[in-house]
């Protein structure tokens, strides 16, 4: 994204002759664009479908704002980024190429401030529900999660479009690090020690009980913990994706070898694609570690007319003959 504000001219392409470099990435931005899109759909349309009707709890909600803000990153940026690298390629010039840029930035930046917000909102409802118990339902409710969602989108949409305004690139760009990745890193790092205590201290107080009225709570330790650590997962992901361009972004701005070399920009370019493969991991880590959404899925499946389950049977009934076959 450093060139995300250039004229014309794609900076990147001018500077990396390099055919192969761009046809690998492209060919993994597509592969990437399609995982995203159909996995985070999928995951959707179990939440909105929702058989068992387990799915409208506010933790629910902000789940299902995750995926839908990345779904819209891999339908739309990753898309788009992979096919601007399908030009870079060819050596053409894209064409309308400030309105694909215009369209990429905002949704990237939109879309990734979404996700870390709603990782923050998810970990503080966490840490809520196993610290304040009694309280959780009457304040955790699902009127004040929407409203969060759409407070968070607003935010996320007003901040894609600074910009557009006189703010230099360097100070803008510092401001982009600093509220996609600096504070979401301080603030889920202090919400997980706080969680982690609360969820140590209650389980300590559930062993040290033993009678028939404390088996609820003890079942709801099991599930709390199971969710605490879906979250972590996410949130590991999170980190793992969003520090390399981090890094880069600062070594671009504060060291002048770097900005000159051209293994650092090739390295910048790849890293930049990074922060795309959280969203389309994060809907198999919820059908991983969340029982109710894989019996979610298998509902969702028998809901679908008999003759498009018998083909899917068959494809995969084909495959794994054409597996075992191979010696795979």
């Amino acid at each position: 994204m450093g060139n995300s504000t250039q004229d014309e001219n794609d900076f990147y392409a001018d500077i990396i002759d390099a055919p192969d470099f761009w046809s690998g990435l492209a060919i993994a931005g597509m592969i990437l664009s399609v995982m995203t899109t159909l996995s985070n759909a999928v995951l959707l349309f179990t939440i909105y479908k929702d058989p068992r009707r387990s799915f409208r709890t506010p933790p629910s909600f902000l789940i299902a704002n995750l995926s839908a803000a990345e779904f819209l990153q891999g339908s739309v940026a990753v898309f788009l980024v992979a096919l601007r690298d399908v030009y870079r390629y060819q050596r053409a010039i894209m064409p309308h190429v400030k309105v694909f840029k215009a369209v990429i930035y905002t949704v990237v930046c939109s879309t990734l401030f979404v996700s870390s917000t709603t990782i923050i909102a998810m970990s503080m409802t966490c840490y809520f529900a196993i610290n304040k118990p009694i309280l959780y339902k009457n304040t955790v409710t699902t009127r004040r999660i929407k409203v969060s969602i759409g407070l968070i989108w607003t935010t996320a949409l007003l901040m894609s479009f600074l910009p557009a305004t006189n703010i230099p690139e360097k100070t803008y760009t510092l401001i982009y690090l600093h509220t996609h990745a600096t504070i979401p890193a301080i603030l889920l790092t202090m919400t997980y020690v706080k969680v982690f205590q609360a969820l140590a201290r209650r389980t300590s107080e559930a062993r040290q009980s033993f009678k028939e009225s404390e088996l609820g709570t003890r079942h709801n330790l099991l599930r709390e913990r199971n969710m605490v650590i879906t979250i972590i997962i996410v949130l590991t992901m999170f980190y793992i994706t969003y520090i390399p361009q981090y890094i880069t972004l600062h070594l671009l701005y504060l060291c002048k070898a770097c900005g000159e070399s051209l293994t650092f920009h090739k390295i910048d370019v790849v890293l930049s694609r990074f922060l795309f493969i959280s969203s389309a991991v994060d809907p198999f880590i919820y059908a991983w570690r969340v029982p109710k959404y894989r019996r979610a899925l298998k509902d969702c499946f028998k809901m679908l007319p008999k003759d498009v389950r018998f083909r899917f049977l068959s494809t995969r009934t084909n495959t794994n003959e054409i597996s075992i076959s191979s010696g795979l």
